[in-house]
């Protein structure tokens, strides 16, 4: 018979292990409203195209501009995919072939996603794909998320129309003002657009 204190060793442990079906599914729900905005279309197999047609983020990836974490993850990808390639419906050879093959993360994640979705993944089943599936897309939508918050909004906007008033009425501490204004005027002119943040090349340090 189980003692109370055995059970709460067991309970308390087996509850600490990392789920990472539910965190990738969790990041792939962010992963998927951003490129359904970006690529206009709420057809995901449509969208998958797509995005292999975005490749400026990628090039960074490769030049090793951005995303530098992500190649010792894909790099495991690649092992592991050759070791055990993801069974497809035939748009892929569930294999991703190189740290370089971008083309072949964007479908990986794609299956990984399917296979969750439609129950083809067991509870203990392809742990190691799934583990890396959510790492690397975590890598990416950091980037993006990064990226994102970093450019101009609409709440940008109105703050620089609120400050100019400010500045041209010469409101006490106008000098502020002028200078916070100019701050976001340069966001205006260097930030990206929201959706196709993707498309910009990552700035020199």
């Amino acid at each position: 018979m189980v003692g109370v204190a055995e059970s709460l060793v067991y309970a308390w442990y087996d509850r600490s292990s990392i789920d990472y079906r539910e965190l990738f599914m969790r990041v792939y729900v962010s992963y998927n409203a951003w490129f359904r905005k970006t690529t206009s279309t709420h057809i995901d197999y449509e969208a998958i195209k797509l995005l292999k047609t975005r490749f400026v983020i990628w090039d960074d990836y490769v030049e090793r501009r951005s995303m530098v974490d992500m190649k010792s993850v894909m790099a495991r990808i690649v092992a592991s995919t050759h070791r055990s390639p993801l069974q497809t419906g035939g748009h892929w050879n569930g294999v991703v072939q190189s740290s370089d093959d971008w083309k072949g993360l964007i479908d990986f994640w794609y299956q990984i996603r399917c296979d969750l979705f439609h129950g083809f993944i067991s509870v203990d089943g392809e742990a190691e794909h799934i583990r890396l599936a959510y790492e690397s897309l975590y890598i990416f939508m950091s980037e993006i998320v990064s990226r994102m918050r970093s450019s101009f909004k609409h709440s940008d906007m109105r703050r620089l129309e609120e400050l100019q008033i400010l500045a041209e009425s010469r409101y006490p501490h106008y000098e502020t003002y002028q200078n916070e204004a100019l701050l976001l005027h340069q966001k205006f002119i260097h930030s990206p657009d929201l959706w196709n943040v993707d498309m910009v090349r990552a700035r020199k340090e």
